[in-house]
């Protein structure tokens, strides 16, 4: 009986170790830290939260410059062209976002409404769609412009960063 008591609590400890552990990992990150280059993650809410403004101030306001051109140095009249280039498609930008918004919105209404129509969801989808296809065609236009600007080497710094960046996102967790 006594024996069965002590495997009892050697068992709970082991299992209270084992959700322990992970969880501690969590709370406090990794080891070695984060990865270089990375900034710490703010604990503030869901994985969508935006971390308050000044938290990071080594990184440029939103809006500022493609995050993929952080890194490389613009000359003036680059940065000037690419100020043009970002604000002129803006308009056009913000209409598509807001039309694949009211999309969205309207098949979730849809959804739960009390009477489904089925024909009416699919327009609203693919309304929803070809707006979003334009904001992705949008975005690549932009970046093959700005890609334009760029001198040799600067491109090539650039196609650097995105195969560095590649390789960190193809980590795998289990081989």
């Amino acid at each position: 009986m006594k024996a069965n008591r002590y495997l009892w609590i050697k068992r709970l400890a082991m299992g209270a170790a084992v959700i322990a552990l992970p969880l501690t990992v969590m709370a406090y990150g990794p080891a070695g830290g984060a990865p270089e280059g990375c900034p710490p993650m703010p604990h503030l809410g869901g994985p969508m939260t935006l971390p308050p403004p000044g938290m990071f101030p080594e990184l440029p306001p939103p809006g500022a410059m493609p995050p993929f051109l952080r890194g490389l140095a613009l000359t003036e009249a680059q940065e000037d062209k690419l100020f043009s280039l970002m604000h002129a498609g803006m308009p056009r930008l913000r209409e598509q976002l807001r039309a694949a918004l009211k999309a969205m919105e309207e098949l979730r209404g849809l959804a739960a409404s009390d009477k489904f129509d089925a024909e009416k969801a699919r327009v609203i989808a693919e309304t929803q769609a070809k707006a979003m296809a334009q904001v992705a065609l949008m975005h690549s236009e932009l970046d093959a412009k700005v890609r334009a600007l760029l001198t040799p080497e600067q491109r090539k710094q650039l196609d650097d960063a995105r195969t560095k960046a590649k390789s960190h996102r193809n980590f795998k967790f289990f081989p």
